[in-house]
């Protein structure tokens, strides 16, 4: 019904940067999935960027012990500004922005039934950030709201009766998500290792099932094109 996602976190320093990202993603909860995350951002000035990041994630695990699977992906797009003293070897960023969602769930016990869901979420994401030219660690308290746009494609039948999954969206639909991650990198100043671990407090509203992946883990090679990270030739 809902799955977090990583945050894109550049790192700017100036303008004429372009910042990319590919990474496996991995998200826990309700079940177990995994697929890949793209990231883009672009600094536009020497204090205005913009980002955009996609994911694709599928749970259909053939051993695992989940009646359900489902798959997903999320696409956003975002604006901010961003700062700092890098000799002090500290920056920060804010963005804003919003993203579009869809999952598609199927049953793997009952044929036939399933429930697919679309939303939007806006969000606001500030970072701060220890950066040196090998290694950067950033803290990101991500604030968003999270609204269904498609909750009414669904088909399940107990006892010849159809049941309306409300609860779930009673209680979620038109929430506002604290989504805290945290981003560290490691490497040569035009490619690193990146590691991220976000986490989402959207809750649960049935205790009997778990319906959200409200963790996320990703692993994956971030890339800087920039003038730091082009050898300066000597005169």
């Amino acid at each position: 019904m809902y799955s977090t996602i990583g945050q894109n976190v550049p790192l700017f320093q100036e303008k004429g940067e372009f910042s990319g990202q590919a990474a496996y993603s991995v998200g826990f909860g309700a079940w177990d999935s995994d697929g890949i995350g793209l990231q883009g951002a672009y600094s536009v000035s020497d204090k205005v960027a913009v980002m955009s990041s996609f994911y694709s994630l599928k749970g259909d695990d053939p051993y695992a012990d989940d009646e359900w699977e489902g798959s997903g992906s999320y696409f956003e797009l975002g604006g901010g500004l961003f700062g700092g003293d890098a000799e002090k070897l500290f920056l920060y960023e804010a963005f804003a922005g919003i993203g579009t969602g869809s999952i598609q769930n199927k049953s793997r016990v009952n044929q036939g039934e399933y429930i697919n869901v679309k939303f939007l979420k806006p969000f606001f994401q500030p970072s701060v950030a220890f950066s040196s030219r090998y290694f950067d660690i950033a803290l990101t308290p991500r604030i968003a709201y999270l609204t269904y746009t498609q909750k009414d494609d669904f088909n399940f039948v107990q006892n010849g009766q159809q049941i309306d999954p409300g609860v779930y969206f009673d209680q979620n639909d038109n929430q506002i998500l604290f989504e805290p991650g945290l981003m560290i990198r490691g490497g040569l100043p035009g490619v690193k290792l990146e590691l991220q671990y976000n986490y989402s407090t959207l809750g649960e509203p049935i205790g009997d099932y778990t319906l959200v992946n409200d963790s996320f883990f990703s692993i994956g090679l971030r890339f800087l094109i920039s003038n730091r990270t082009t050898p300066k030739q000597k005169l």
